[in-house]
């Protein structure tokens, strides 16, 4: 989203600065109530530089959404799913790890979080961008972290594989869908309360793994 005005020339430590602020204030605020002075105070930059570099609140707020998961990814130890005996074993251990890492980075799990229960509240322009953003991160990690423990896995010589692919990438998109849902009915969630979603994901890789008849 810094393409957004690429012909203003832009600082990396007053966006990084910016980056680092907007992501606690819109973290302890939300969207709504968060004020872009305080950002641009807290940042040590004008109200005017933010608006100039970012356009206005809701590109800010999009930009941030964009930084808190390029951080997380880039610290993120993909092992952990990687290195999973199952795909149930892979969830367990996925739920664990984001557990520990939303303790060390709670304003970028918050306002991940957030960035899903907030969606009927931003800007017409901004929340299918939000939306598709988290779209394709929930369901191309999903694959790709899924693929390296699928290939490990003795599945039938008759089961295509294109066809596991999107069984597993409708389950994606349904757990986009509950996680959307139960957050903006809990705006306030921490990663420890979708242990519900996650263990209706477990039976659903279950049902997947070992089919449904007697």
């Amino acid at each position: 989203m810094l393409a957004l005005n690429p012909e203003v020339p832009k600082d990396p430590e007053k966006v990084d600065r910016i980056m680092k602020s907007a992501t606690h204030i819109f973290a302890e605020n939300g969207y709504l109530q968060a004020k872009t002075a305080d950002i641009a105070k807290a940042a040590s930059v004008s109200k005017g530089i933010v608006f100039r570099y970012f356009g206005d609140k809701g590109h800010l707020y999009l930009a941030t959404v964009e930084y808190v998961i390029e951080h997380l990814t880039s610290i993120a130890d993909f092992s952990v799913w990687r290195d999973a005996n199952d795909l149930g074993d892979m969830i367990e251990r996925a739920v664990r790890y984001k557990i520990e890492l939303q303790l060390q980075y709670p304003d970028e799990f918050t306002l991940s979080v957030r960035s899903f229960g907030e969606l009927g509240s931003l800007p017409e322009e901004i929340q299918g961008e939000i939306a598709e953003l988290w779209r394709n991160q929930t369901t191309m990690g999903m694959l790709e972290l899924e693929q390296p423990v699928i290939d490990r896995m003795p599945i039938r010589d008759d089961v295509d594989r294109g066809t596991l692919q999107r069984l597993l990438s409708a389950v994606a998109d349904q757990v986009f869908g509950d996680a959307q849902q139960f957050m903006q009915q809990h705006p306030k969630a921490k990663i420890e309360d979708f242990e519900p979603i996650i263990r209706q994901i477990q039976d659903e890789y279950r049902i997947l793994e070992h089919g449904f008849l007697k």
